[in-house]
């Protein structure tokens, strides 16, 4: 890896890293402030509802109050005007005093009331009871003071306010609209203070507010929770999984850039290679036909010499033609795809065809050649050309890397439901980190500064684009002295064949 790559690599990963950790920074944050509202919101939510329940049930005591003082059986309300001052003064007592008792009926006067008989009728005696319970027994109620106006009516009050007890139902109730109205709607148990919630899922309490309506220290009363974390991870789910995506895709996107150096620079390395040993390639023919070129000028050679040389100049001009060829043909399947020819063929009498022109060269190598011929038509669809091409593409590889003498060995058959062909040579192993690599544009098994063995990192390449073409696949096993080539191509449609035998190598 290049200084340059290597420092900019090192700037997006830190700038990546910088971004997730402001992205996890805020997400912290964001769940702490979530937090604290919750307890907060929890908190004056109990609060709000707590006020609501203790006004009901003071109300619902007043209500009683009136029901009481509304009874002729047991009090007594009179009325007179006071001519000093000119308002009227309602008085209070009990119908049924103590014996012992002398206590003094409760007086209180209104100025907006005026006595119209000297006898207190009903629309009066409704206009006390609604302005008294209102005023002073409300005031008395809301402070916790059983104040005693008359015996029997402190009484009441006082027995009222030991019986007091909160509604938890209805408290319950006006707790989850309070809740609601904050966006907390979550399951809650209302416990007393001194009691734990008794339940292994609800962790997290409220802090502990006075339920009683008249002043009672005895009815504390708090809320208990599920862990408020899970809550609100859960109403944060969103906005965490966008943090997440948006997080994925940074990484994707780092990986992605890093991959696509990295493939460059390994893409630049292996041109170079291509061209290092096209150079070398270049030379032998280029350097045979300027001496045979320079020895037809400047001797007087006879028919036959001459004849010998341009012989000579010949096969190194169709030599440097092949090569030509090869690169523009690997370049066009690489930008659009070889142009195929399809059409019916049977494969069989194609790698006959292909074993035909790769003889000379078996025999001049001394390599044997077994050929396991399939017992069926091999029916496909495909372009002859360029898998005999791909075919003859395979026998000189496994000629130039395989064992000097080394036995090869042809097999084609159907599995699978498509057409197999392998060819398998003896000899040196492709080491198993370079296995994935082989059919990459350019790329050689590296061999030092050796250059005895010809290529350009182009035949495998332009076989698997072929192969792919025609729908199939090219795969390569190499191990215990065996480098196995496997090409498998769908069967032309509508075509019953026999299964053969397992696969070989």
């Amino acid at each position: 890896m290049t200084r340059r790559i290597k420092l900019l690599v090192a700037l997006m990963a830190g700038c990546t890293l910088a971004l997730l950790g402001l992205q996890a920074y805020w997400n912290y944050q964001a769940y702490q402030q979530a937090l604290r509202s919750f307890r907060r919101d929890a908190n004056e939510a109990l609060a709000d509802a707590t006020r609501q329940e203790i006004r009901l049930r003071q109300e619902a005591l007043l209500q009683r109050c009136r029901i009481w003082l509304a009874d002729t059986n047991q009090f007594v309300i009179r009325a007179r005007v006071d001519k000093k001052e000119g308002y009227t003064i309602f008085s209070l007592a009990d119908k049924h005093p103590a014996p012992t008792e002398k206590r003094l009926p409760y007086d209180i006067g209104f100025q907006d009331f005026h006595l119209k008989t000297k006898r207190l009728d009903t629309d009066g005696r409704a206009f006390f009871i609604k302005r008294f319970t209102a005023g002073a027994v409300a005031d008395n109620v809301r402070e916790g003071l059983a104040y005693f106006y008359t015996r029997a009516l402190g009484e009441r009050l006082h027995a009222a306010f030991r019986a007091d007890t909160v509604h938890t139902r209805r408290l319950g109730q006006l707790y989850a609209r309070a809740l609601r109205q904050r966006d907390i709607p979550t399951p809650f148990r209302l416990v007393l203070a001194r009691q734990s919630a008794d339940s292994k899922e609800l962790v997290f309490a409220t802090s502990s507010f006075n339920t009683s309506a008249f002043g009672r220290k005895d009815m504390l009363l708090r809320a208990w929770f599920p862990n408020p974390q899970r809550v609100y991870l859960r109403r944060m789910q969103g906005v965490l999984l966008g943090s997440v995506g948006l997080i994925g895709i940074v990484m994707f996107c780092f990986a992605y850039t890093v991959q696509s150096l990295l493939s460059q620079e390994r893409l630049a390395a292996l041109k170079d290679d291509f061209v290092s040993n096209m150079t070398h390639e270049l030379k032998t023919p280029v350097a045979t036909i300027g001496v045979a070129a320079e020895a037809l000028e400047q001797f007087d050679l006879g028919p036959k010499a001459s004849a010998e040389y341009l012989g000579i100049i010949r096969q190194q001009a169709g030599r440097l033609g092949a090569l030509i060829d090869q690169i523009l043909q690997s370049a066009v399947a690489e930008q659009a795809g070889p142009p195929l020819a399809r059409r019916p063929l049977d494969l069989g009498p194609l790698l006959t065809h292909a074993l035909t022109q790769i003889q000379p060269q078996l025999t001049q190598a001394g390599s044997p050649l077994v050929y396991d011929a399939p017992p069926a038509a091999l029916p496909i669809v495909g372009d002859a050309i360029h898998l005999t091409n791909v075919l003859m593409t395979l026998f000189d590889n496994a000629l130039k890397h395989g064992r000097l003498g080394g036995k090869i060995r042809l097999w084609s058959g159907v599995h699978g439901g498509a057409a197999v062909v392998q060819l398998i040579n003896e000899g040196p192993i492709i080491p198993p980190q370079y296995l994935g690599r082989v059919f990459e544009k350019f790329f050689r098994v590296p061999t030092g500064n050796r250059h005895d063995v010809p290529g350009y990192g182009l035949g495998l390449h332009y076989a698997q684009t072929v192969v792919r073409h025609h729908g199939g696949t090219i795969a390569v096993r190499s191990q215990d002295g065996r480098t196995t080539f496997t090409i498998t191509i769908p069967l032309a449609p509508h075509v019953a064949l026999t299964p053969v035998a397992a696969l070989e190598g």
